[in-house]
Parts: structure tokens; sequence; C-alpha cells
């Protein structure tokens, strides 16, 4: 990524600190190109770090952000970065909002936004969210999907079994996309961009409606759907299942509590989101790789 950045003339790049060293190894091949700082900021090693580094460098005025996660990980992300576009790499599984994406491809499209050689209305696009609301208040967000689960502990965080999932909201259905987000894809495929969301509830043996959907690495299901239907902007539903968790983006992260009223809401105004191809195209247009 580094020396996708230096290629096209990029002079400094602001990195979140990291226990590992990563950054300050690879910023060996490519210092007398630009300057590689990080962050300054005091790490907690908690996933609320990413959300403080986005929204300091947000602050601080960078033209581009990379990440490296998954759905999660962007999730918190996009708590603190505003209108800062990323570039978002994938790692791990069930990812649908990062991109697997070779590094050197990505910083190339990064420092084609950060110089401005690839305009961000011409190669971003707007996300969508799902904002999560406790007692008419704005609490949480998800960029991917909204699962409530009737599991009743948010520690095992991850949802693997998909029976005890009770009802899910999308912000998109990518076909090729795997895990929860597949099953809204066999119902209705639906782009990042599109100004909807989809519902659907688990149903049972007995329900009509059954879809076939990869819903993890090796995992191929029928999924029984007892009902589902499109989401408006602005469209707040309520979650009545009691007791149980809510999910965001995988990870449980609330419980549903008897005195919490909880409701989820589309919004449009999510992060904006690098099109690497559209970025990469437009570079090559302009025909020239700078220093």
């Amino acid at each position: 990524m580094f020396a996708g950045l230096a290629a096209l003339g990029v002079e400094r790049v602001v990195v979140m600190p990291e226990r590992v060293g990563l950054a300050r190894m690879a910023a060996e091949d490519v210092g007398d190109k630009m300057a590689v700082a990080y962050a300054d900021m005091l790490p907690a090693w908690e996933s609320g770090d990413s959300t403080a580094a986005a929204r300091i460098m947000a602050e601080s005025g960078v033209s581009c952000l990379i990440t490296l996660g998954g759905d999660g990980t962007n999730r918190v992300v996009a708590r603190g970065c505003g209108s800062v576009p990323i570039v978002a790499i994938s790692t791990g599984t069930n990812n649908v909002f990062p991109q697997m994406v070779e590094g050197t491809i990505a910083g190339l499209a990064a420092g084609a936004v950060a110089t401005g050689i690839a305009p961000i209305d011409e190669v971003c696009l707007r996300s969508k969210r799902l904002d999560l609301y406790i007692d008419g208040k704005p609490d949480e967000l998800a960029l991917v999907d909204v699962a409530v689960s009737r599991e009743m502990f948010t520690g095992a965080r991850a949802i693997w079994d998909l029976s005890t999932v009770h009802e899910v909201f999308l912000t998109r259905a990518d076909p090729s996309s795997i895990g929860i987000s597949s099953i809204g894809a066999r119902l209705k495929p639906l782009e990042l961009d599109e100004p909807a969301g989809i519902y659907f509830k688990i149903g049972d043996r007995n329900s009509r409606q059954k879809v076939l959907a990869p819903v993890g690495p090796g995992s191929v299901a029928q999924v029984p759907i007892a009902e589902w239907s499109m989401m408006a902007p602005g469209d707040r539903r309520p979650i009545g299942l009691r007791p149980g968790t809510v999910a965001l983006d995988g990870e449980r992260e609330i419980s549903l509590l008897p005195d919490r009223k909880v409701e989820v809401a589309l919004s449009l105004d999510g992060p904006v989101v690098v099109q690497i191809d559209r970025a990469m195209a437009c570079l090559a247009r302009h025909g020239t790789i700078r220093r």
C-alpha cells in the first residue's frame, strides 16, 4: 500500500498505533519518498481505538482512509471518519463491506483519491447504514446487517448458529457474498447505493418459502423465510423479541432487556466508499503515475 501511495506523490501517511510494528517496517521501503507518522493518541487496545483514530485523522485533514479488517472493523471506523472516503480492504471471512484487493492496487486507488487524480464524485459511493435506537435515542450503527438473536449473552460475539437468528435487517444483498447478507440476496439483490433495505424473519420447517444460501465458509443451507419486505430510508422498525441480543455486522453487541424499546432504521448517510475499479480506471485514463 505504501508503495502505491508513494508512486502517486502522497507526501504524508498517518497510521493508527499498533503493537506489531508492521507500519514501521513497511515504511522503511518508502522513507525517502514520504513521511509515515503514527496518530497522536493513547490506544486502549480495543475496538474503540479505530473510532478514535478515524476521528483524529478526519479532523487533521486526511484525504482518504485505508482500513484493513472485516465488516465490524469498518463499522467502528464509520463512527469517526465523517465524510472522508474509505478504501476498505477485506481480511478474514464472511465480509460484505470491504473488498478483497491486492495491497499495491489499494494504495494506488487511495493515492489517486488523495491527490485528486480521481475525483470523489466520480469514483466514490455513499453507502447506507442501519441506525439502532434505544428508548428513542440513536445508540449504535451497522453497515451491512442487524441480526436479532435468541442468544441471551453478548460474550460469544460472532453469530455462527443460524438457528438462533430470529430476524435480520440488511443495507445490501450481494448474490456473490457469503453469510447473512447472502440470504437476503436470494429474496432480492440489493446494491450498495440503492436507496432501500431488506427485512426478513427466519421461519421454521413448515415455512412455505425457503432459500438456498452460502451462510458460511463450507456451509450452504436451506433457510426458511417466514416473511420479508423492503425497507425505505427513515423507516424505523421495532424489535419485539425478548430476551435476546442484537448483532451488528456479525457481532453481538446489545442485550434485549424487557424495559428497553429497541428500533432499527435505514439511513442513506453511511460512509463514503472508494470503488477501487473506478479509481484505477480513472488513473489509467489520466495516463501518468507521478512521483
